[in-house]
């Protein structure tokens, strides 16, 4: 069974939450977010983002690759909608996809 948008997005946040144990962001977190302009990401933190994903859903995922076609269209940030459309179209019917 593949995983739904909502299912996604609420994984996302729990993965952003705990890599951000310190986060303050006062504002509503919605698809329009930046994880850079807004909730204070550094590529590094990108990087752990990538591979917390990758953990959550056991499973290996093209996020340097995500990250790098961000930077090739010169994208000045990602959105939390971003991130949920590149899991969609990359958990489909994969193992742990249900997660």
């Amino acid at each position: 069974m593949a995983v739904d948008r909502s299912r996604a997005r609420q994984n996302l946040m729990t993965i952003l939450t705990e890599l951000r144990e310190d986060w303050e962001y006062p504002g509503e977190i919605n698809d329009s977010t930046g994880i850079f302009r807004d909730l204070q990401f550094e590529s590094i933190d990108a990087v752990a983002l990538g591979s917390a994903i990758e953990d959550h859903y056991n499973q290996s995922l093209p996020f340097a690759e995500f990250l790098m076609k961000a930077n090739e269209r010169k994208a000045t940030d990602i959105t939390i909608g971003e991130l949920v459309d590149f899991l969609m179209l990359h958990l489909r019917d994969a193992p742990g996809a249900t997660s």
